[in-house]
C-alpha cells in the first residue's frame, strides 16, 4: 500500500472512530426520559419521539413488513426496530455503537420480543447477499465517512425487488438555510463573553451546557471549515460528523436503485422559541413538506443485475 493510501485508511478508521465514540456517549434518544423504572423509561421516550416527529410512523410505515426481513441500520436504543418486531417482521439490527445496542436488547428483553441485534459499521455489513425485503435508516448514514459504502452494502444485502427507506438530512431547508447557515453564523459572536451561555440560556430555554460547549469551540477554532460547522449545528456541537443533501444529491447518492423518490418532512418548532409555540400544527406540517429538516428518500433494487449485459437482459425476457 502506498503512503497516501496508508493515510486515507488511516484517516478513515479516525472518523468512523470518532463518530462511534460521540454516540456511544450519546444513544439516540436516551435522554427524553429519567423515569428510574426500566419498562417506564422506554415507554416515555417512544412517546416523547413519536409526539415530537410524528411523521416517523407513516413513513417507516412499520405495519407493512409481516412476515418480512428487515434490516435497521443504526437502531440507536432500538425504539423503531421494536415497532418493526412488533408488527411481525423478522427485524435485524445493526449499530455503531455498545451503548446503543445494550439499550436496544434491555428495551426488546422488558417486553419479551427476541432480538436480532448486532455491533457493526454499516459500511462493511457482516451479513449475506439478497437475505432483506427491506431495510430502514432514519437519520443515520449522513453520519457515516463512507455514506456511499453503507449505499452499497445496502444494495448487496437487499433481494432484487426489495425496498429501503432511508432519512437524511436537507440541505434544501429552512433549518439548514435559515437557522444554521445564517442566524447561528450570524449570532455566534454572541457567546463570546463568559456569562452568555448562562444568560441565553435562561432568556431563550435553550441548552446551557451545549452553548458553553459552543463556547469553547468556537474560541478554540474561529476559523471552522464550513463542513464542521454543519456537524456542530445539529446533533449537537460535539458532533463530528453530519451532512446534507439537497433532492438532486439524495437522488444521485442512491443512483443504482430504481424507483428512486425523495420528500420532505419535519419543520422543528422547538428550534425557535417564543414564536415556535404560535404556530399551529397545520402550518408546522406545511413547512414541514417543503422546506423540512428531513429528507426521506425511497426506492427498490433492480430486479435485473446491474452488471449485466444487454444482451443477457434480452435473453432473461
Amino acid at each position: 500500500m502506498s503512503r497516501a493510501g496508508k493515510i486515507n485508511r488511516d484517516s478513515a478508521v479516525d472518523n468512523i472512530r470518532a463518530v462511534q465514540a460521540f454516540w456511544d456517549a450519546n444513544p439516540c434518544g436516551s435522554r427524553l426520559s429519567d423515569e428510574p423504572e426500566r419498562r417506564g423509561y422506554f415507554a416515555e421516550i417512544e412517546s416523547k419521539r413519536y409526539a415530537h416527529e410524528s411523521h416517523i410512523p407513516e413513513i417507516a410505515r412499520f405495519g407493512d413488513f409481516e412476515g418480512k426481513r428487515v434490516l435497521e441500520i443504526g437502531t440507536g436504543i432500538g425504539t423503531d426496530a421494536l415497532q418493526f418486531q412488533k408488527h411481525g417482521a423478522q427485524c435485524v439490527g445493526i449499530d455503531l455503537t455498545l451503548a446503543g445496542q445494550k439499550l436496544a436488547k434491555e428495551q426488546f428483553s422488558l417486553v419479551g420480543h427476541d432480538s436480532s441485534l448486532m455491533v457493526g459499521n454499516a459500511e462493511v455489513l457482516p451479513l449475506a447477499d439478497g437475505y432483506f425485503d427491506h431495510i430502514y435508516a432514519f437519520g443515520v448514514i449522513h453520519h457515516s465517512p463512507s455514506t456511499e459504502a453503507i449505499i452499497d452494502e445496502m444494495l448487496r444485502v437487499l433481494k432484487p425487488g426489495g425496498t429501503f427507506t432511508v432519512m437524511i438530512y436537507n440541505r434544501s431547508s429552512i433549518n439548514y438555510y435559515i437557522e444554521i447557515m445564517f442566524l447561528r453564523k450570524m449570532l455566534r459572536r454572541l457567546l463570546y463573553p463568559a456569562f452568555m451561555p448562562k444568560f441565553l440560556s435562561k432568556l431563550m430555554r435553550l441548552d446551557r451546557d451545549k452553548l458553553e460547549t459552543h463556547r469553547e469551540m468556537l474560541l478554540s477554532r474561529p476559523n471552522l471549515a464550513k463542513q464542521e460547522w454543519i456537524s456542530m449545528n445539529t446533533d449537537g456541537p460535539e458532533c463530528p460528523l453530519a451532512k446534507v443533501y439537497n433532492k438532486d444529491e439524495a437522488l444521485k447518492l442512491f443512483g443504482k436503485f430504481s424507483d428512486v423518490r425523495t420528500e420532505v418532512w419535519f419543520f422543528d418548532r422547538s428550534h425557535w422559541p417564543f414564536v415556535g409555540k404560535l404556530i399551529p400544527n397545520s402550518t408546522a406540517k406545511w413547512l414541514g413538506r417543503r422546506w423540512g429538516w428531513h429528507r426521506v428518500v425511497y426506492g427498490r433494487k433492480p430486479i435485473v443485475s446491474l452488471h449485466k449485459s444487454a444482451n443477457e437482459r434480452s435473453t432473461d425476457l
